[in-house]
């Protein structure tokens, strides 16, 4: 290659060809193909390049170049395929299919061995349940309805749950929340519940040991604080005479005693219990996904008392992914999947209704109380149950609805907890020494009762709580009642005068506020100091008390120290006969002490004597009774 290189060069550079080469540009230029630019970009590309076999190689890369200059820009051709989005979604709905498919044969084979099939085991199918919401307005596109039917098929056949239901729809920034209610088999239940109760106990003896420890520290602390804060007190409270007791403090200046820093003594308040698993606001299971048929459903956890009551106090848009921290004020305990939970848990307390007279309570309830019915919230479908025509439906008093989710009360939780069970134990076993004063019982916090009409709803700022009307005033035979919450925007209820109804959602997750929503406020900052005599400021002194203290400063004369010595000595004795007096005093009081010591001593032997005394008397009195009788 270098040889070709010198070659061109050296013809260049003659003088013959000299005109020729300012003759080269003119002949090589041409508008549509420059070929002077061509071999400029052909011999850059060698040189950067260097193959070995250059004159082998020239006419492919010089078509190579032709190519590069000359490729339409239009290409629709590619090279490499590359895949759509959306077909790795459409090969896991494919999946989908066929794995329904299956689950629908084993499901003909065993119908085929049994006859009897348990209710609570049904899946619901979704295109029957939206039939009668499309109806009224309401409902999902059909794409949506068909891969959330089969993907609930295929996640009811592998997993032990029962009573499996759509609850409905969340929407989110960017990502929605499709969610799936259930209630969990018995075997599930008791295998967690077991396992709820080894974390429990193994929480429980960390945290007794963690206990021990602190109040171990605290006691240490506070007895530290109480000696220092007794030494300052002692420091700064001090007789002005002792100011000039040695010479050599009369001229150090005087120094600034603070008292000691203060020890954080505050506990938090007992911390509310969470509902036991199958009870409660816990007693039903969610499990949640963001595209139906395409992501894996996933079970959101248990919700605590400490979550209801802060999700109250703020207001968030979700964004489809669970593990989202939350920041607000005041600050909430969890992720956005607890978040999510805790607005479920709210949403299905206020809008889960039925007809009334669809549920009814147990039997076993006519033999027990009515506050161990209160209690119980086990419901049972009414098997005598008479269908409510759809002119009662749509009654606007709203009396032929009722709830069948229990309230949920101030503290988080369905059922009252008492936060002041042991110290009400303690008090009863020490009412002579605690005052009645510092003893406050909480008022039990009852809710209403279930199965409660939606006419004793309170109007909250002037908002009805419930709207109905029905989908079809020109065929009443056909036509659905439809009642709409305006508590929480998004939750509806249907039913067609029949033994059809249900609930969904579908919505943002927000509870209605008829004023713009205003965060809480901080709150107020606490004081450092306990408010006492040794961290109030003293009053500044007179004119009079300066020029006395001052005098006080100056150098003593020889008959000022003469006579402070002897004020001192007077001080000392006057010292020593006090202490005397409290040594004789404390003398007196022990030998006081131990006079009644042995009075004390000596009543308990008489009575002691009295007592044998007694006995011996009754013993001879039922000898003499024994021997009358065998006489």
């Amino acid at each position: 290659m270098e040889h070709m290189f010198y070659a061109v060069k050296e013809r260049w550079a003659s003088k013959e060809t000299a005109s020729d080469l300012e003759k080269c540009p003119s002949y090589l230029g041409h508008p549509i193909d420059d070929k002077y630019d061509h071999l400029i970009e052909l011999l850059a590309k060698i040189l950067a390049e260097q193959p070995p076999n250059v004159v082998d190689i020239f006419e492919e890369y010089s078509r190579k170049l032709k190519e590069e200059r000359f490729k339409i820009k239009k290409d629709y051709l590619r090279d490499l395929y590359i895949p759509p989005v959306q077909y790795d979604d459409a090969k896991k709905l494919i999946k989908l299919f066929q794995d329904v498919k299956q689950i629908n044969k084993d499901e003909q084979e065993r119908m085929e061995d049994k006859e009897q099939n348990d209710k609570k085991k049904k899946v619901p199918n979704l295109l029957d349940l939206l039939f009668y919401f499309e109806q009224t307005g309401i409902g999902l596109p059909r794409h949506e309805i068909v891969s959330l039917n089969l993907s609930i098929w295929k996640f009811a056949s592998t997993m032990p749950l029962e009573n499996i239901r759509f609850w409905g729809k969340i929407l989110g920034k960017p990502k929605n929340y499709y969610i799936l209610e259930a209630e969990l088999q018995a075997d599930e239940l008791a295998r967690r519940l077991e396992q709820e109760k080894h974390e429990v106990q193994s929480k429980k003896e960390k945290g007794e040991i963690k206990i021990q420890q602190n109040a171990t520290k605290l006691t240490e602390e506070e007895m530290v604080t109480k000696t220092q804060q007794t030494e300052d007190i002692e420091r700064i409270v001090k007789p002005t005479k002792n100011l000039r007791k040695d010479k050599k403090s009369k001229r150090k200046p005087l120094k600034l005693i603070f008292p000691s820093l203060p020890v954080n003594l505050w506990t938090p308040l007992p911390e509310i219990p969470i509902e036991r698993i199958g009870s409660g606001l816990n007693r039903k299971v969610y499990f949640v996904c963001n595209t139906p048929g395409v992501d894996e459903w996933i079970e959101l956890p248990m919700v605590t008392p400490q979550q209801i009551v802060i999700a109250r106090q703020i207001v968030r848009y979700c964004t489809g992914n669970l593990e989202t921290p939350i920041h607000s004020f005041p600050p909430f305990p969890g992720t956005e999947k607890n978040y999510l939970r805790a607005q479920i848990a709210r949403i299905s307390a206020t809008t889960h209704v039925s007809p009334i007279g669809f549920f009814t309570f147990s039997r076993k309830e006519d033999e027990e109380t009515e506050e161990e019915r209160k209690k119980k919230d086990e419901l049972l479908e009414n098997m005598n149950y008479d269908p409510l025509p759809i002119k009662d439906l749509v009654d606007p008093s709203m009396s032929n609805w009722c709830h069948h989710s229990p309230y949920i009360l101030k503290q988080g939780r369905t059922v009252w907890w008492n936060p002041q069970e042991e110290n009400i134990v303690n008090v009863k076993e020490e009412k002579e020494n605690v005052e009645t004063d510092e003893v406050k019982i909480m008022m039990k916090e009852i809710g209403p009762p279930l199965l409660i009409p939606l006419s004793e709803d309170a109007i909250i700022d002037s908002v009805i709580p419930w709207t109905v009307r029905q989908s079809s005033y020109i065929q009443p035979d056909v036509t659905i009642a439809l009642i709409r919450s305006n508590i929480w925007p998004g939750a509806f209820a249907f039913a067609d005068g029949g033994k059809h109804f249900a609930t969904m959602y579908i919505g943002w997750g927000h509870k209605y506020n008829a004023y713009n929503y205003n965060p809480s406020h901080m709150p107020p900052v606490q004081d450092q100091y306990k408010i006492g005599p040794e961290i109030l400021e003293i009053s500044d002194p007179t004119v009079k008390e300066e020029q006395a203290f001052q005098l006080m400063r100056l150098p003593l004369t020889e008959e000022e120290e003469e006579e402070e010595e002897e004020e001192e000595e007077e001080e000392e004795e006057e010292e020593e006969e006090e202490e005397e007096e409290k040594e004789e005093e404390e003398k007196e009081e022990e030998e006081e002490k131990e006079k009644k010591k042995e009075e004390e001593e000596e009543e308990k032997e008489k009575k002691e004597e009295e007592e044998e005394e007694e006995e011996e008397e009754e013993e001879k009195e039922e000898e003499e009774v024994n021997k009358e009788d065998d006489e």
